[in-house]
């Protein structure tokens, strides 16, 4: 009862999750088989994938979003359905994650009770999902800007290699050196200093699309790894960053700009040769 009492619904109705009405409706081999499936993987996505399906196949459920940490995991259709139900699932007193069920039709009490014990179950598996996902960004995130570090850098531009080879794509990389950065460390302090990194890093992604990442590749260096790209866009994109650095209200009365070099991937191409290119074109370019 004591795991039972940590999982409450959010909203006042049927959709309430009340314990002392709970009754276990899967037998134990029942829920040793769905519980042995989420051992295999920590990862949320496919946990949340795995959940979802065997759902489905013991309930008419049509749809699941999965609400964590400023995250959303869907799976199935949501919008069609009339029948939803809403479990929040919480550790001690703090909500970690909201559960969106969708369903073809009504449940019966009998499927709400399941429903209630298998959310009840996913508990422990959606934790260790969430903490692994907790270490990975910190694994993978600087520290001062939140971009992604050298480490994820080198991650995302080996599986952007991985898929250009297997279906042909294009994508751009992007060089940024800050320019006349290290005259306002030098005048006014590192201080000073984080906080202009800062407004570059939040000034590069806010010029980027969704599907493009930013990266703080060192000291006063950024990269940009674009999606589904041309030279026309990229150059659309280097310009925008440019523009938006003369017109920001910080980095502006200091000065600061950045010399932006770029590269498309080419079929010949490696990883290494693909960043000398965008290096070597940076530094033409700060010249």
């Amino acid at each position: 009862m004591e795991q039972l009492n940590q999982l409450y619904e959010q909203h006042v109705g049927e959709n309430v999750f009340n314990p002392g009405h709970y009754a276990p409706v899967l037998n134990q081999h029942e829920l040793s088989t769905f519980f042995q499936k989420w051992l295999t993987t920590i990862d949320l996505t496919v946990l949340g994938a795995l959940f979802f399906e065997q759902l489905q196949n013991t309930l008419p459920l049509c749809g699941l979003k999965i609400q964590c940490n400023h995250s959303d995991f869907h799976y199935g259709d949501l919008s069609t359905s009339k029948h939803s139900k809403h479990l929040a699932v919480r550790q001690d007193d703090d909500q970690i994650a909201m559960h969106h069920y969708a369903f073809t039709r009504t449940l019966i009490v009998r499927e709400w009770q399941i429903l209630q014990q298998l959310h009840m179950l996913f508990k422990n598996p959606l934790k260790n999902g969430l903490e692994y996902e907790r270490i990975k960004l910190v694994a993978t995130r600087d520290n001062l800007t939140a971009l992604g570090n050298r480490r994820s850098f080198n991650d995302t531009m080996h599986r952007l290699f991985s898929h250009a080879k297997r279906q042909p794509s294009q994508f751009a990389l992007l060089v940024i050196d800050l320019d006349k950065f290290k005259q306002v460390n030098d005048q006014f302090g590192h201080t000073q200093g984080d906080k202009i990194l800062v407004a570059c890093a939040e000034t590069i992604s806010s010029c980027l699309r969704d599907t493009d990442f930013a990266f703080r590749f060192g000291g006063d260096e950024f990269c940009c790894l674009l999606t589904d790209t041309c030279i026309e866009s990229c150059q659309q994109i280097t310009q925008r960053i440019q523009h938006a650095f003369t017109n920001h209200s910080l980095l502006a009365p200091h000065n600061i700009s950045c010399s932006i070099g770029s590269a498309i991937y080419q079929v010949d191409d490696t990883e290494h040769s693909l960043f000398m290119r965008a290096d070597a074109a940076m530094y033409r370019n700060k010249k």
